[in-house]
C-alpha cells in the first residue's frame, strides 16, 4: 500500500510504495540534504522535524546528535528514520545544501586566445563528370591541405552542407581534423570550463575566440548526497558498478544542466559549445571521466593514469557541438589533481623564481611551496571542519550562517550573518574568527582546552565547556562552539599548518623569506588572514603578503580552455612539480602535534 511524504518548506510530495529512510525519500524527491558521513549516522547533519505522522522511535544516532528538547520536538536524523506511512517532514535550512554561497569569481588573467578549435569559411566547387571527386577530397583541395581528417558526424553532415551552401560553408577544425560543419559562422564559438570540486561545481561559459566570459554558474556537487569527503564517495563506488556509475552520472548531469542554463543566459545554443576543460582532484577526475576508482580507495592510492587526456564528450555524458572534446589536464600524484595544477598555473608558479606559498583549503588541502626553480606540493587531509562538517552548529555559507565574529572590549559579540537573517549556524570564516577571538581573550589554557573559569566560557549539564555565539531568542537554536567542535577545528588547522611547515623544512625556507602567500577557494576569500595567523593556521608573515585568489582552479581551467599554449605550459609545470608524501616525512607527527596547538 502506497503512502505519501510531504517535504516542507518546499511542498514537494513523494509517493512511496515501500518503506525507506527519510534521507532516501528526500534523494528521490530531488532534495539535497547534508549527509557529511554518507548517511552513516555519524555526522548529525541531516536533522529533520516530523511535523505530522507516526512518531519515530529514537535511535542511538538521534540520542548522540540531538538534544533532549529537539527529540521532544520530534527532530530526527533523516538517515536513521524509516518511513512507512504518510508523513509531513520539515527540513531546516541548515540541513539543506541548496542556497549556499558558491564562489565562481577568481583572479582574472589576460591571456591571448589560442584555442584547440578554430573556424574557417570556405567555398567548394561542385562535382561534375570530369571531376567526380569525393566531397571531402574536394574540401581538402579547396583548403589546400591534403592532411585533414574528419569525424564521422562531420562526414555525415558534409554532403548536405556542400550542396545547400556551396559558397558559404563554415568548418570547425580541431588541429587537422574536421569536427563540425555549419552553413554560417558560429558566433560565439563557445567553450565550457569546470572546476569539479568535491563540494561545488564552478562552471564557466567562454567565447573561445576572444577569451571573454559569457556566463558563470556555481552549483553544489550532487555527489555530496553520498558522502562529504572523498573517501566516503570512493567507499560508495566500491559497492559495485551501479553505485560507481551513479556518482559519474549525477555529476555529469549537473554539469550539463549548468551548461544549458549558462547558454540560455548568454542567448546561445548548447550546440555552440565546441570544446571543454574539466579539472578536479584525482578522485573527482576519475569520477567525471568514469574511470575505475578502486585503486584510489586503498593505500598507496594509485590513479589509473596521471597523463593529460582529451576524450570525446559524448563518452562521458556531456553534450554540445558534434565532435566536442573534453580536455582533462594531468594529475600530480595521490589525490593532488588537475585542480591543484590549474591553481598553480593561474597563480604564476614556475614562471619566475620567487618564494611563494600557495594553499587551496578544502576537505583535502593542497599546498605548494616554490623556491627558486623548485615547486613542491603536498596534500593534507584537513577534513571538512572549515565547511561546517563535524561542528554541531556548523553549516555551509548560506543564509543564516555566521560568517564573521568580533569580540568587543565590553565582551559583547558582533556577528555578521549571511542574508542578515537570524543566526542558524556558523560557517568556516565565522569558525575561524571565533577561535581567533577566543584565543585573544585568553579562553584557552596551555593544552588548548577551554578554561571553565573564564567568564565567557559556559558549562552544560554534562560538564562540557562551550562558547555561545548566539542565543535562541529568535526561536532558532542557539549557536555554540563546544570543546568537541574546537578540537575538530584544531585538527583541521593543525593538518594545514603541518603541511606548510614540512614544505618549509624540506626547502629550508623561513617565514620571513616567503614573498607571497596565495590562498585559493571560497573560504580563503572570506577568512581574515590575521585570524588565521592568530590561531596558528598560517605562519607569521606580513599581512600585505597574503592574497586571496578566489576560485584559482577555475581561472586555470579557463586559461587551458582558451589556450593551447597554456595547456603546454601546465603540462610542463606538472612534470616539474615534486610531490611529497607527508606520512613518510621524518618527524611528521611532531609537525602535526605543534600545528594543533591553539
Amino acid at each position: 500500500m502506497s503512502f505519501t511524504i510531504e517535504f516542507q518548506p518546499t511542498g514537494i510530495r513523494l509517493v512511496c510504495e515501500e518503506a525507506l529512510t527519510i534521507l532516501d525519500a528526500a534523494r528521490q524527491a530531488g532534495l539535497m540534504l547534508r549527509t557529511d558521513c554518507g548517511g552513516q549516522g555519524t555526522c548529525g547533519k541531516c536533522r529533520v522535524q516530523i511535523a505530522s505522522g507516526d512518531a519515530f522511535p529514537i535511535s542511538d544516532s538521534d540520542r548522540l546528535h540531538l538534544s533532549s528538547q529537539e527529540l521532544t520536538e520530534n527532530y530526527r536524523l533523516a538517515c536513521a528514520a524509516l518511513a512507512e506511512s504518510d508523513l509531513k517532514v520539515f527540513i531546516p535550512a541548515e540541513s539543506l545544501l541548496t542556497g549556499q554561497v558558491l564562489q565562481t569569481a577568481g583572479q582574472e588573467t589576460l591571456i591571448k586566445p589560442d584555442p584547440a578549435v578554430r573556424q574557417v569559411a570556405i567555398s567548394i566547387p561542385a562535382p561534375d563528370l570530369q571531376h567526380p571527386s569525393a566531397d571531402f577530397e574536394r574540401l581538402r583541395t579547396a583548403a589546400g591541405n591534403d592532411h585533414w581528417m574528419a569525424d564521422l558526424q562531420a562526414l555525415r553532415a558534409l554532403p548536405r552542407a556542400l550542396r545547400d551552401h556551396p559558397e558559404n560553408t563554415h568548418l570547425i577544425l580541431r588541429g587537422q581534423r574536421l569536427q563540425h560543419i555549419t552553413p554560417s559562422a558560429c558566433r560565439p564559438l563557445a567553450g565550457l570550463a569546470v572546476d569539479v570540486g568535491s563540494t561545488k561545481l564552478a562552471c564557466y561559459l567562454i567565447d573561445l575566440e576572444s577569451g571573454l566570459l559569457l556566463a558563470a554558474r556555481g552549483i553544489p556537487n550532487p555527489q555530496i548526497m553520498y558522502g562529504e569527503d572523498i573517501m566516503a564517495r570512493l567507499a560508495f563506488a566500491l559497492k559495485g558498478a551501479p553505485e560507481s556509475r551513479k556518482l559519474h552520472e549525477i555529476v555529469m548531469a549537473a554539469i550539463q544542466q549548468a551548461a544549458e542554463d549558462m547558454c540560455h543566459q548568454a542567448g546561445i545554443s548548447a550546440e555552440q559549445i565546441a570544446d571543454a576543460c574539466l579539472v578536479g582532484n584525482t578522485a573527482m577526475q576519475h569520477l567525471f571521466l568514469d574511470l575505475p576508482t578502486a585503486s584510489l580507495a586503498v593505500s598507496p592510492f594509485v590513479p589509473v593514469t596521471c597523463d593529460p587526456l582529451s576524450v570525446p564528450a559524448d563518452q562521458i555524458n556531456l553534450k554540445g557541438m558534434s565532435g566536442m572534446q573534453v580536455y582533462a589536464p594531468p594529475v600530480i600524484a595521490g589525490f593532488v589533481g588537475s585542480d591543484h595544477l590549474a591553481f598553480l598555473l593561474s597563480a604564476g608558479f614556475g614562471q619566475d623564481e620567487r618564494t611563494r606559498l600557495g594553499i587551496d583549503i578544502g576537505t583535502n588541502t593542497e599546498i605548494a611551496l616554490q623556491k627558486g626553480g623548485r615547486v613542491v606540493s603536498v596534500s593534507t587531509a584537513s577534513g571538512p571542519a572549515f565547511e561546517g562538517a563535524h561542528i554541531r552548529c556548523g553549516m555551509r555559507a548560506a543564509p543564516g550562517a555566521i560568517e564573521h565574529v568580533r569580540l568587543l572590549p565590553d565582551r559583547t559579540l558582533q556577528l555578521d550573518v549571511i542574508g542578515e537573517a537570524a543566526p542558524t549556524g556558523v560557517c568556516g570564516s565565522g569558525i575561524l574568527d571565533a577561535l581567533g577571538e577566543m584565543r585573544a581573550a585568553g579562553m584557552f589554557n596551555r593544552r588548548s582546552r577551554l578554561d571553565k573559569s573564564h567568564p565567557l566560557v559556559k558549562v552544560d549539564g554534562d560538564g562540557m565547556a562551550y562558547f555561545q555565539l548566539s542565543n535562541n531568542d529568535s526561536g532558532k537554536r542557539s549557536v555554540t562552539l563546544s570543546q568537541g567542535d574546537i578540537d575538530q577545528v584544531l585538527l583541521a588547522k593543525g593538518a594545514i599548518r603541518a603541511g606548510i611547515e614540512v614544505l618549509m623544512d624540506h626547502l629550508k625556507v623561513t617565514a620571513q623569506e616567503i614573498d607571497e602567500v596565495l590562498i585559493a577557494g571560497a573560504f580563503g576569500s572570506y577568512m581574515l588572514p590575521e585570524q588565521a595567523i592568530r590561531i596558528g593556521m598560517l605562519p607569521p608573515v606580513a599581512l600585505e603578503k597574503i592574497r586571496a585568489l578566489g576560485n584559482a582552479a577555475g581561472a586555470g581551467a579557463r586559461q587551458m580552455l582558451v589556450s593551447m599554449t597554456a595547456r603546454r605550459q601546465a603540462e610542463g609545470l606538472a612534470r616539474r612539480i615534486e610531490y611529497l608524501e607527508l606520512s613518510l616525512y621524518p618527524n611528521f607527527d611532531l609537525f602535526f602535534a605543534r600545528g594543533i596547538q591553539a
